[in-house]
């Protein structure tokens, strides 16, 4: 179940970056070009060297998730109403997030901070 569930969010994920990647206009023989910071990049974050666990669960993409969401443009995200989601992949224990540009660098600086600080 979980397998199908992750598919379904990188699918998702894929067509959300296919759509938002050309918008036509009205009059379909132009097509308006998407503001560069608007447009949504899909990443694979690797987090498995990332101290965030629980007493009881171990490993929590849960407490992870949460920290980026709160620390990292907070609107933007598909929780509060925006267009950024986010997905964790247990397999290998990476992030696959979906989101602007700016917002990946934001997210990279968040990460890097967070294992300097182990």
């Amino acid at each position: 179940m979980r397998k199908v569930y992750v598919a379904a969010c990188i699918l998702t994920l894929a067509l959300g970056c296919f759509f938002v990647a050309g918008v036509q206009a009205a009059d379909k023989s132009e097509v308006k070009q998407p503001v560069k910071q608007d447009v949504l990049v899909t990443t694979v974050y690797k987090v498995y060297d990332l101290p965030v666990y629980t007493r009881t669960k171990g490993f929590s993409f849960d407490l992870l998730m949460t920290l980026i969401q709160k620390s990292v443009s907070p609107k933007d995200w598909e929780a509060k109403g925006g267009k950024s989601t986010m997905a964790p992949y247990p397999q290998n224990l990476s992030l696959i997030i979906s989101t602007t540009s700016n917002n990946h660098k934001k997210i990279a600086k968040l990460l890097e901070r967070f294992r300097e600080s182990e």
